[in-house]
C-alpha cells in the first residue's frame, strides 16, 4: 500500500477518535459547565484537557523522534519531515491559557499571545519565510482593523491590546497558510490548523462584542480545538508512520 494512503488511513482513525472525545464528549461538557462558578475547577479541568490531547500528541512524536536523531535541534524524519520544540511549547502555553482564561480575559489573551508567537517561530523553522505571506498579511490586518475599528470606545484601553492581538494572530495565519507550497503535504495540517486558529479568535471577539450564545461557543470551541488537534497530528502522525 502507498505510504501516502497509509498515511490518509492513519489520519482519518486518529481525526474520528479524537473528534469523538473533544467534539462530542468533552467539548459539550465545558460548554454545560462553563456558566456555573460551582463548576469552576471542573470546567478547567475539562478545557485543558482537550488541548492537552494535541500536547500529548506533538511531545510525544517529537521526543520519538529525539531518540532518533539525538539532535533537540535535528528534529528530521528520513523523509525530511522537519519538526521543533516550539510546537509543544506553543500547545501547553495555550493549555495553561485555557484556564487562566477562565479566570481573567486579559492575562489568558495575553498567554495566548505568547503561544500564537510560538506558533509563528515554528511555522517559519519548519518552512522558512515567504514573501507570499505578506498579502495575506497586509489583508488580513487591515479588514479586522476595518471591521473592530468601530469598537475602540467601546472597548478603552483594551483596544490596544486587542490590536496587537489581532496583528499577531494574523502573523500566524500569513506564515501557516503558505506551508503547502514549502513542505508539500507535510504543510497540509499545519496550514489548516493556523486557518482554524484564527478563525476561532475572531469568531470569540465577536462573542465578547455581542451576546454570546450557546451554539456560537461551541463552534469557535470546535475551531480552536480542532486547530490545536490538527497541530498536534501533523507531527505525531508522520513520525509514528516513518514517512
Amino acid at each position: 500500500m502507498p505510504a501516502f494512503l497509509v498515511y490518509f488511513m492513519y489520519y482519518i482513525a486518529l481525526v474520528v477518535v479524537a473528534a469523538a472525545v473533544m467534539e462530542f464528549l468533552l467539548l459539550p461538557i465545558y460548554i454545560r459547565l462553563k456558566n456555573n462558578k460551582k463548576y469552576a475547577p471542573a470546567k478547567m479541568a475539562v478545557k485543558a484537557s482537550m488541548t492537552f490531547i494535541a500536547f500529548a500528541l506533538a511531545l510525544h512524536g517529537i521526543l520519538k523522534l529525539w531518540t532518533e536523531t539525538r539532535d533537540i535541534n535535528n528534529l528530521v524524519t528520513g523523509t525530511g519531515m522537519k519538526t521543533s520544540i516550539l510546537l509543544p511549547v506553543g500547545l501547553f502555553v495555550c493549555m495553561v491559557a485555557d484556564v487562566v482564561l477562565c479566570v481573567s480575559f486579559k492575562y489568558g489573551m495575553l498567554l495566548f499571545l505568547c503561544g500564537h508567537i510560538c506558533y509563528i517561530a515554528y511555522f517559519i523553522v519548519i518552512g522558512g519565510f515567504s514573501l507570499l505571506s505578506l498579502p495575506f498579511l497586509v489583508a488580513g490586518v487591515a479588514g479586522m482593523n476595518l471591521y473592530f475599528g468601530r469598537y475602540t470606545r467601546k472597548e478603552g484601553r483594551m483596544f490596544f491590546l486587542y490590536t496587537i492581538y489581532g496583528a499577531v494572530i494574523m502573523i500566524t495565519l500569513s506564515t501557516g497558510i503558505v506551508l503547502p507550497v514549502r513542505l508539500h503535504e507535510y504543510g497540509v495540517l499545519p496550514a489548516l490548523a493556523s486557518v482554524m486558529l484564527v478563525v476561532s479568535d475572531i469568531m470569540l471577539g465577536l462573542n465578547r462584542l455581542r451576546k454570546t450564545r450557546r451554539i456560537a461557543d461551541l463552534m469557535y470551541l470546535g475551531y480552536y480545538f480542532t486547530g490545536q488537534f490538527f497541530l498536534g497530528l501533523s507531527v505525531f502522525a508522520p513520525v509514528m508512520l516513518g514517512i
